[in-house]
C-alpha cells in the first residue's frame, strides 16, 4: 500500500523519512490546520446571519445583510464562503484565499457603503447609512444602536480561517528536497482536475443527480435567513435574533413540543433497534429455511404500509366502543371497568404509539442485522462449541461482538433522524393528548398553517433550531463511537 504526505497528499517514495515536496516529516502529525479553517469560515457564514447594527434596548430593531439596499451582497458572500470550503475540502489551500479575501471584502461594503432598510408599518421604507445609525439613533434622541453580535462572529470566524488555512500554505513555499521522480508514481499526484477530467464520462452521468440535489436539497437552505426575518410576503425585514429570544424565554408550548421530540424518539429508536436485534437472533436459530423467511416475510411487511392505513388499522383495533378487539377482550376478562381510550387518553398514548411503531419498523431492521449475522464464520461457533462455550456464551462472545458494529452505524444514521418525527404522531394525535403527543414538526406545521397569523419567520427559526440540535446528537454519537470501537461513520 503506497504511502502518501499527511500535510500536501504527495505519494511518498519507500521507506521516505520526509516528504519530498514539502519537507514534513514522515509520520508526523500536520495537525488539524485545514478542519480549523473550515469551522472559521461556517462561524463566518453563521455570523452572515446574525445583525450588523442593533439598537440596544429593542432586539427587534437589528439590520443585516437581509434588510440592505442590495440583498444580492448576501447570496455572494453565501457563494464565496462555500466556495472557500470546497477549495479546502479538495486541498486547494492557495486559491481558497480568493474566495475568502472576496466574502469579507462582501462584508465591509455591505456594513459601511451600502444603505440599510428600516421597517415601519407594512408599507413604509426608511434608508440610513451606517454612520447615520450608529451617531444619530435612527432620528430618535432615546434610540441608541451599537455593532451587533454578526460583526463580532464574522471577525472571528476570518481570524479562525486566516490561523488554519493561511499558515498551511507555507507548506508551498518550502524547498523541493528533489527526489528522484522514478521512485513516484502517477496514480497518487495527479491534480484534481486531471483525475475529474480522466473520469469524466462518470461525473457526466453524476451531472444531472447533481444539480437535482443542489436545486431541491441545497439551495432551498438558504431559505433559512428567514428565521431572522419578519415574514411579509412584499418583502420580509430584518428582526435579528427576536424569534430564538422569545423561543427560548417565553413560548412554553415550544419547550414541551422539544421535550416530547426528545422523549418518543429517542424512546422509539432505542425500543425499534432492541426489538430488531431481538428478532434476528431468533431468526437466525431457526433452523428451517423456508419457515424462516415466511416469519421474516411477515414481519417486515408492516413496513411497506403508510403511516395513515397503520393509524387506521390501529384506532379501529382498539377503539373504545364494543367494535374494538383490544377493549372488548379486556372487558370480557373483568380486567377492566370501562373502555379505555388508547389514542385519546394522555396516559396512554405514548405507550400506544411505542407498539405501533415497532409493529411497523421493527422488521426492516431485522433485515440489516440478519445480513450481518450471515456473514459471521460458522467456524467461530464450531470452534467455540469445541471448546465448551455453550449457546449463551457464543451469543455473548462472538454474536453481539459481530453486530456491534452494525448496531451503532444503525443507530447513528437513525439518530440523525430523531428530530424529524412527523407523520407517524400527526395522524395518530388529537387535542385530547397534545400535552405527551406534540413534537416540534407538528408544532411548526400547527403554527404556520392551523393559525390566522401565521408567522413564516417564527417557524423557520424553530426548523433551524431543531435542524441544529439533530446535528449535535448526530456529531456526539459520532464522537463516542469513536471512543468506544476506535472509529466512527461520519
Amino acid at each position: 500500500m503506497k504511502m502518501q504526505c499527511k500535510s500536501c497528499n504527495t505519494e511518498l517514495p519507500k521507506h521516505a523519512k520526509v516528504c519530498p515536496r514539502c519537507g514534513a516529516l514522515v509520520g508526523k502529525k500536520s495537525g488539524n490546520l485545514k478542519v480549523i479553517a473550515i469551522i472559521g469560515l461556517v462561524i463566518a457564514f453563521i455570523g452572515g446571519l446574525l445583525p450588523f447594527v442593533q439598537n440596544s434596548s429593542d432586539i427587534s430593531d437589528a439590520y443585516s445583510f437581509m434588510n440592505i439596499d442590495a440583498p444580492v451582497m448576501w447570496y455572494l458572500f453565501m457563494i464565496a464562503i462555500i466556495a472557500a470550503i470546497i477549495l479546502l475540502v479538495l486541498k486547494k489551500d492557495m486559491f481558497s484565499i480568493i474566495p475568502t479575501a472576496i466574502s469579507a471584502v462582501i462584508f465591509v461594503i455591505s456594513l459601511v457603503a451600502v444603505n440599510f432598510r428600516g421597517y415601519y408599518g407594512r408599507n413604509k421604507y426608511d434608508i440610513y447609512s451606517l454612520t447615520n445609525l450608529l451617531s444619530s439613533g435612527n432620528g430618535s434622541d432615546d434610540a441608541k444602536y451599537v455593532l451587533g453580535l454578526g460583526v463580532y462572529v464574522l471577525i472571528v470566524g476570518y481570524i479562525l480561517a486566516i490561523a488554519g488555512c493561511f499558515i498551511d500554505i507555507m507548506k508551498y513555499f518550502k524547498k523541493d528536497l528533489g527526489v528522484d521522480s522514478r521512485y513516484l508514481s502517477n496514480s497518487i499526484n495527479k491534480s484534481v482536475w486531471k483525475t475529474m477530467y480522466y473520469y469524466r464520462g462518470f461525473y457526466i452521468m453524476f451531472l444531472p443527480v447533481l444539480i437535482m440535489i443542489i436545486l431541491f436539497n441545497y439551495w432551498p437552505m438558504a431559505g433559512c435567513r428567514y428565521a431572522f426575518t419578519k415574514y411579509v410576503i412584499a418583502g420580509p425585514y430584518y428582526v435579528g435574533l427576536k424569534h430564538f429570544v422569545q423561543m427560548f424565554t417565553n413560548d412554553l408550548y415550544f419547550w414541551t413540543a422539544f421535550r416530547n421530540t426528545l422523549i418518543l424518539s429517542i424512546i422509539k429508536l432505542i425500543l425499534n433497534t432492541g426489538a430488531a436485534v431481538i428478532i434476528s437472533l431468533l431468526l437466525n436459530e431457526i433452523v428451517s429455511l423456508g419457515f424462516k423467511k415466511t416469519v421474516q416475510t411477515i414481519v417486515y411487511l408492516p413496513h411497506f404500509m403508510s403511516w395513515v392505513v397503520v393509524a387506521s388499522v390501529f384506532k379501529m383495533i382498539l377503539d373504545p366502543n364494543v367494535t374494538g378487539v383490544v377493549n372488548s377482550l379486556l372487558l370480557k376478562a373483568n380486567m377492566i371497568n370501562e373502555p379505555i381510550y388508547f389514542l385519546g387518553d394522555s396516559k396512554y398514548w405514548r405507550g400506544t404509539f411505542y407498539v405501533m411503531n415497532v409493529w411497523k419498523d421493527t422488521g426492516w431492521g431485522t433485515i440489516l442485522f440478519l445480513a450481518t449475522l450471515s456473514g459471521i464464520s460458522p467456524d467461530l461457533y464450531e470452534a467455540a462449541q469445541i471448546d465448551g462455550a455453550n449457546r449463551w456464551k457464543r451469543l455473548i462472545y462472538i454474536t453481539l461482538p459481530a453486530l456491534a458494529n452494525t448496531i451503532i452505524t444503525v443507530f447513528i444514521l437513525n439518530l440523525a433522524k430523531v428530530m424529524n418525527l412527523f407523520e407517524s404522531v400527526f395522524v395518530t394525535m388529537n387535542n385530547a393528548v397534545l400535552d405527551v403527543a406534540e413534537v416540534l414538526q407538528t408544532y411548526v406545521y400547527r403554527k404556520t398553517f392551523s393559525s390566522g397569523n401565521s408567522d413564516y419567520g417564527y417557524t423557520t427559526a424553530v426548523g433551524l433550531f431543531k435542524s441544529f440540535v439533530g446535528m449535535i446528537l448526530v456529531l456526539s454519537c459520532n464522537y463516542a463511537s469513536k471512543k468506544v470501537r476506535g472509529r466512527g461513520i461520519v
